[in-house]
């Protein structure tokens, strides 16, 4: 058996890089790092994503950022950014960190499905780029999982045949109104999908509103992720994220108290 806290993870961004999204706020910038948001909420697990094609592989900035990284469980690095940009050698970059970081674990592709949307052959061009991703990350010589972000919005949006590459889904409510049907939606996923490993996306911060997430709406996706985990169905809870943590919102000092409340819960391995 493991404990929750094992679970959780937090995605991680450049400090700053949500900023224009809290102007309207009346709040403060943020100007708090991936390593420092696993720090605030006592989270051993971390997602570096790159946002506009920040951190840059193979950068100082890149190394920086794993470095910071020493006393993490684990670390998953991204394979697409925010946009699902590229710059295109993330793989050779994370087998790079890979041998001179333990913890680094794997792949996470953020908006990735947002890349090809439109697209004539977009299911082709976005299998095409699964397999140059995975290709590239078997050369690292040991087990390298991937992760893609799946919009509850996007329900019905993926073709199947994308995920023989990818070892787990991460579900994402991008409108927090929505969050009330969340637990119907992650049940058409797990009907669809038993085979791959799932993991629920929460978030603080709503982007369409601008607004911290309300606190009855932030105890629902909690407690369900931590019904699910603890049933066995889900693998993980990814809290998002840290660019907007430091300012004072109710929802970041709410799930900060819950972590600490929960994080011993007895959960399957």
């Amino acid at each position: 058996m493991a404990i929750a806290r094992d679970k959780f993870w937090l995605f991680g961004v450049r400090p700053h890089q949500d900023d224009p999204y809290l102007g309207g706020t009346g709040l403060r910038r943020s100007r708090i790092t991936p390593a420092e948001g696993a720090f605030m909420l006592d989270i051993p697990n971390v997602m570096l994503i790159n946002c506009d094609g920040e951190p840059v592989p193979f950068s100082e900035d890149a190394f920086g950022y794993a470095e910071s990284f020493l006393r993490m469980k684990k670390v998953l690095w991204g394979a697409t950014g925010s946009a699902g940009f590229r710059v295109g050698n993330e793989e050779k970059f994370i087998c790079t960190l890979a041998e001179k970081y333990p913890n680094i674990c794997g792949a996470f592709m953020d908006d990735f499905l947002q890349k090809f949307r439109g697209q004539p052959d977009e299911t082709e061009k976005a299998e095409a780029l699964l397999r140059e991703i995975r290709t590239g990350l078997d050369a690292s010589g040991r087990d390298m999982e991937m992760y893609m972000v799946w919009y509850t919005y996007e329900l019905n949006g993926i073709h199947p045949s994308l995920l023989k590459y990818i070892d787990g889904i991460t579900l994402w409510t991008w409108n927090c109104e929505e969050l009330p049907l969340l637990e119907g939606r992650f049940e058409t996923i797990e009907k669809n999908f038993r085979e791959k490993k799932k993991m629920l996306g929460i978030y603080m911060f709503d982007f369409p509103s601008r607004k911290a997430v309300p606190l009855d709406l932030m105890k629902l996706q909690c407690e369900l992720g931590l019904r699910l985990m603890q049933e066995g169905r889900l693998d993980g809870m990814i809290f998002e994220t840290n660019s907007v943590m430091g300012i004072g919102l109710e929802s970041e000092l709410w799930l900060r108290k819950w972590i600490d409340e929960k994080k011993n819960t007895v959960v399957p391995d």
